[in-house]
């Protein structure tokens, strides 16, 4: 067996509608015009400050509304009234997860999402009874792909780093990977980043491949 590193946005749960309600909702409370989803998943991957700089400067390229915490904060505030509304697990999630809970595989999300409302999202989808083990874009001081936030997860998981496998739908999953030194396997199911990235990886077109990956050494 060998431990799973899990991505959340676009890996394991479809969020896109509820993080682009969370994102129009802000720039609508800032009088700027909102954008379509697809555009706003575009920017998903390198955290929440990421996500609100690129979207602000799509519709505010001169800047007039600002970038600082308070917009950060507000646009938390925002997707917290939403970030259940729509999201869902991808096909196959939920029995995968129960699956490789019953077999003993050690399991982490490690995701760019903010830890306050990634631990919501996966409690109110049921998720956290098969990962115990969540590592936000804040848990571990730095983001992906730096790869401390996956040191953070082995170690909480108690297992060697070396033995672990990274899952994500994103470059910067696939990077993250490569600068821990372990195996990276994107996910193509979800939609959100359909460009496959750059780097050595494995490819997997459904949650089940991921199973029996995890089950196969």
């Amino acid at each position: 067996m060998r431990p799973l590193l899990l991505d959340f946005d676009g890996t394991l749960v479809d969020t896109r509608l509820d993080m682009a309600e969370g994102v129009n909702r802000l720039l609508a409370s800032l009088d700027l015009p909102p954008l379509p989803v697809d555009q706003v998943m575009s920017y998903v991957g390198r955290g929440a400050r990421s996500l609100i700089r690129r979207s602000l400067d799509a519709v505010d390229p001169q800047g007039r509304k600002g970038r600082g915490d308070n917009v950060l904060r507000s646009f938390l505030d925002h997707y917290k009234e939403v970030l259940l509304d729509n999201s869902a697990p991808y096909p196959g999630v939920l029995q995968g997860l129960e699956l490789l809970q019953e077999q003993g595989v050690p399991m982490a999300v490690v995701s760019n999402k903010p830890e306050e409302p990634l631990r919501t999202i996966m409690t109110g989808l049921e998720l956290h009874r098969f990962l115990p083990v969540v590592v936000g874009g804040d848990s571990a001081g730095v983001p992906k792909p730096d790869p401390a936030p996956l040191v953070h997860a082995a170690t909480q998981l108690r297992v060697p780093l070396s033995t672990c496998i990274m899952v994500g739908d994103s470059d910067v999953d696939i990077q993250a990977a490569c600068n821990a030194g372990i195996e990276g396997v994107w996910c193509c199911w979800g939609g959100v980043h359909p460009d496959r990235p750059d780097g050595p990886h494995k490819v997997a077109s459904t949650f089940d491949e991921i199973v029996q990956l995890a089950l196969a050494c």
